[in-house]
């Protein structure tokens, strides 16, 4: 009798000692909606997010093309994402089984490193944020936290587990009505994109040779509109910020510094949503120029123009796409024999003043970052340096 109460004794004592251990059961009566909600409300300063669910089309796209997940693996989930400049991103997901659970880990971490370098050069602090990006596992659950407090955003994830939390923010009928208003919001980006468009006209593309052409004839009467739009400017440009007395040195850092004061980078290209892309133009001297708003193809092929426009060597890179897909351009710069790179984009960084970083550099220093990748066979070795910011 002695030893059967003192083996009841001893077994009571362990779950005692297992209920005060702290450990949380792998599962939870709370929805994955439930749980991004809870984590969203419990971060300061976080955008306005977009919201997917395994209901939607795009859920798929998301899993295979940007996370790089099986999507035969993954249960259902929600993915809530900030779009344009703002990286914030909080998924959870519920995988079909655990032991696929280190390879979603291993996947999403790479995601966390290809989404820093779409950022990183136009919008450093954003990229900043992604690669202090968590990803937390908890039995088959998995969540992704890119967001202003990733530690604070994980502890709320993983107190999910063993207990519910009651008002959560997504009851159905709220569900609907996000998801509607998501899907007003498409409509409305839709909308919006053919309008530009139609500004600009699909049929009126810029043509750099016409409108070099024209500008050394003088004679633009055969220029689109658009073109001539283009020509304008430059011409203005020129005229207000070029004198004959200037080196080549000197009108390339005018130009530059023009470009980089004058146009803002068109974070629409950073975006993922389907119904959305960069705005028309923005990727020609019409964006830069006009619209003021471009993406890195803009801003080299407008600086490339004022290069052909004032007789300076130049020619444009276009970079090789990296794992995130992004393709960058940028230029280069032959002055006295010798060749310099130019990267009017990173030099005029989203939420930060226009800079001289990527002024003159050398092919060496582009390589030593993280997204300038190209083929080297293809343009000359920049290795100048007499040329380089400040040395004149």
């Amino acid at each position: 009798m002695k030893k059967l109460l003192c083996f009841i004794f001893s077994f009571l004592l362990l779950l005692t000692l297992a209920g005060c251990s702290g450990e949380q059961a792998s599962e939870t009566d709370m929805t994955l909606d439930d749980i991004a909600a809870v984590i969203q409300n419990g971060q300061q300063e976080l955008p306005e997010l977009k919201r997917i669910t395994s209901k939607d089309m795009d859920f798929t796209t998301w899993l295979s093309d940007y996370y790089l997940l099986e999507v035969e693996q993954v249960d259902g989930g929600v993915i809530c994402y900030a779009d344009g400049v703002e990286a914030s991103e909080i998924a959870v997901l519920l995988m079909a089984d655990e032991k696929d659970c280190k390879a979603a880990e291993e996947a999403l971490n790479v995601y966390i490193q290809n989404r820093a370098s779409v950022f990183e050069g136009y919008a450093p602090q954003q990229a900043a944020m992604v690669k202090s990006g968590i990803v937390s596992v908890k039995g088959r659950y998995i969540a992704l936290l890119i967001c202003p407090e990733p530690k604070a955003a994980e502890e709320t994830f993983l107190s999910c587990f063993g207990k519910g939390i009651e008002n959560s923010g997504n009851s159905a009928e709220n569900e609907d009505s996000k998801i509607n208003d998501a899907e007003n919001t498409a409509t409305m980006s839709s909308s919006e994109t053919e309008e530009a468009a139609e500004s600009v006209g699909t049929g009126d593309s810029y043509n750099a040779e016409a409108v070099l052409q024209a500008y050394r004839s003088g004679d633009d009467s055969s220029l689109s509109e658009i073109n001539r739009s283009i020509l304008e400017v430059a011409k203005e440009v020129i005229e207000s910020e070029i004198n004959g007395d200037m080196t080549d040195y000197e009108k390339e850092l005018a130009i530059h510094d023009f470009i980089t004061g004058w146009s803002r980078f068109d974070f629409s290209v950073l975006g993922r949503s389907s119904a959305e892309g960069f705005t028309d133009g923005s990727d020609t001297p019409y964006g830069a120029l006009i619209d003021r708003s471009a993406m890195c193809h803009g801003y080299s092929s407008t600086f490339q123009l004022f290069m052909d426009m004032l007789d300076i060597e130049c020619i444009t890179v276009y970079g090789i796409p990296g794992s995130n897909g992004v393709e960058h351009s940028w230029n280069m710069v032959k002055l006295d024999g010798e060749w310099y790179c130019v990267d009017c984009a990173w030099d005029d960084p989203i939420g930060a003043s226009p800079c001289h970083t990527y002024f003159n550099v050398t092919s060496d220093y582009l390589r030593s970052g993280s997204i300038h990748r190209w083929d080297a066979s293809s343009v000359p070795e920049a290795c100048g340096t007499a040329y380089a910011y400040g040395k004149h």
